[in-house]
């Protein structure tokens, strides 16, 4: 009788593809992910079939113009659209890992193949999470950043001024108003994510600022009267809570820095809406095996590419509202 036989490059297509998935699958971010615009990370993979090292996203901002009434011209008062782009750079990210040889797989019962698959696949989920957390965290432009209480600058940030649900409203006011300057330029509101039907921000906090916010009256009261984890939602799943429409998670990968008043730490929240980061995958998944020292040793190598990248138009931060607060260590 013939015996199926599947061919080593199919093989190694399945087990790249596997890795892949489930690295993104436990991604802190993987509820946030998706090809549509209402997504927070936005999928991009016009490049798994185009050449090229980048792509490029535009935005059509908002019409600022008063329009006419009645009878009044229009002919001559019309107003140019504005848009904007910015660009994600695809990069090719690999790592391996060589098992010791054939005594060494013969001294253990464990499948050593399913163990460099999955030790590469969570280390692939550190570094897409790591990844994400710098990109939406980087440059914070002036406009897209607030602070706790009355400070107006980083580096007045004190231990006192401390994240509070004060804060959390203060965040969302800011992402709800559409600000325009320089004349012409307009810094779009932030489009709240759709979660059970209703709109929602999402905000990230340090795990010093959870502990704080657990402190505030306010707070604790609102989850008294929310009940919001039995809720039958992934984007819920994980979550401290829910406050004024935005859902906080707290994460140790939310950046603290010692730039406050005397070297004081200060926590860098973020409030996040649709399209806050891009997430663009530039070709197939790879998985290969090699064998070195006369087919002694086996080893495994895993790589994609791809590229993240926060969402900046005209220098600003699109859909991220940076929130400042005291970040005291316990």
């Amino acid at each position: 009788m013939a015996e199926t036989v599947i061919p080593a490059a199919l093989r190694e297509k399945a087990w790249a593809k596997d890795t892949w998935t489930a690295a993104i699958k436990e991604s802190f971010f993987a509820n946030f992910m998706g090809k549509t615009s209402d997504s927070l990370i936005q999928i991009k993979e016009e490049l798994k079939k185009e050449a090229g090292d980048q792509i490029t996203i535009s935005l059509r901002m908002p019409l600022l113009g008063a329009g006419v009434e009645d009878d009044d011209m229009l002919e001559g008062n019309e107003e140019a659209m504005q848009y904007y782009d910015f660009s994600v750079q695809i990069k090719q990210l690999r790592h391996a890992v060589k098992l010791k040889g054939k005594m060494e797989e013969k001294r253990t019962a464990k499948n050593l193949r399913a163990e460099a698959k999955d030790a590469l696949k969570d280390w692939y989920t550190e570094k897409i999470d790591s990844m994400i957390f710098a990109a939406l965290a980087a440059s914070p432009s002036a406009r897209r950043t607030i602070y706790a209480g009355s400070v107006t600058a980083e580096n007045a940030i004190t231990d006192a001024d401390k994240f509070s649900t004060a804060v959390i409203s203060k965040a969302k006011r800011s992402a709800s108003k559409r600000v325009v300057y320089n004349t012409t330029h307009v810094l779009p509101k932030i489009r709240p994510l759709k979660v059970n039907g209703k709109k929602a921000y999402i905000m990230l906090i340090t795990l010093e600022q959870l502990r704080d916010l657990r402190n505030d009256p306010v707070w604790i009261a609102a989850q008294e009267n929310a009940n919001v984890r039995g809720e039958d939602n992934p984007i819920l799943s994980g979550s401290e809570g829910i406050y004024d429409g935005v859902i906080i998670y707290a994460h140790e990968s939310v950046l603290v820095t010692t730039t406050g008043a005397s070297g004081a730490n200060v926590g860098h929240a973020m409030l996040l809406g649709a399209q806050a980061g891009a997430f663009a995958v530039g070709g197939e998944q790879e998985w290969n095996e090699e064998t070195f020292d006369y087919k002694n040793k086996t080893g495994f190598e895993v790589g994609s590419i791809f590229g993240i990248a926060k969402s900046k138009f005209d220098s600003e931060d699109f859909a991220v509202i940076h929130v400042l607060t005291g970040n005291k260590a316990d």
